[in-house]
């Protein structure tokens, strides 16, 4: 019995180092890389706003609008719409540039996410998730496993990111709020 236990006590560090080297290693508290929101391990952004006395339908109608004039959308606008539920949900193409300097290479990046934007009881809320990185010839990975060999380069990507899906969620929040009918 003693040694079991004391081969486990001996073994279990090699464990825990096997499970926490599966999950990624920059999330932190703060986020990915100390920047980009996680929740249950997947970086994501949602925001509810209370839009006063405008109707679930109305407020649909305008986060419909939104997503056809946003220019993000991919291919598909829509792989679900229903004005019943008020429900929206898609994929939306995000592009990174990141200037050469002397510290850094530089580079364009390109994301995908999944955007899910739900209306009801005078509010909407607005969900993106699922981010990918473009990595070329048609492969894509979760931003969560992302490695770049220059650290400062992914801080960076991450800043950048961060800042314009904020700006994807004001302008949502702006279009639907206010809206000005004709």
């Amino acid at each position: 019995m003693f040694t079991t236990l004391l081969a486990l006590l001996l073994t279990s560090p090699l464990l825990l180092g096997s499970v926490y080297g599966s999950s990624p290693p920059d999330i932190m508290s703060g986020g990915l890389h100390g920047i980009l929101p996680v929740v249950n391990q997947k970086v994501t952004y949602s925001e509810v706003i209370d839009c006063g006395s405008v109707s679930q339908s109305d407020l649909f109608r305008r986060a419909r609008l939104w997503v056809v004039q946003s220019g993000h959308a991919s291919n598909e606008l829509f792989a679900l719409s229903d004005k019943e539920t008020g429900d929206l949900a898609g994929r939306f193409v995000q592009t990174v540039v990141l200037p050469r300097s002397e510290t850094s290479a530089g580079g364009i990046y390109t994301f995908r996410y999944s955007y899910l934007i739900e209306c009801a009881n005078r509010k909407y809320r607005a969900t993106l998730t699922q981010i990918e990185v473009d990595e070329g010839n048609g492969r894509f990975s979760p931003i969560e496993t992302y490695r770049q060999k220059n650290e400062k380069d992914l801080q960076a990507m991450s800043q950048e990111l961060d800042r314009q899906l904020k700006n994807v969620l004001t302008s949502l929040q702006e279009s639907v709020k206010n809206y000005k009918s004709f």
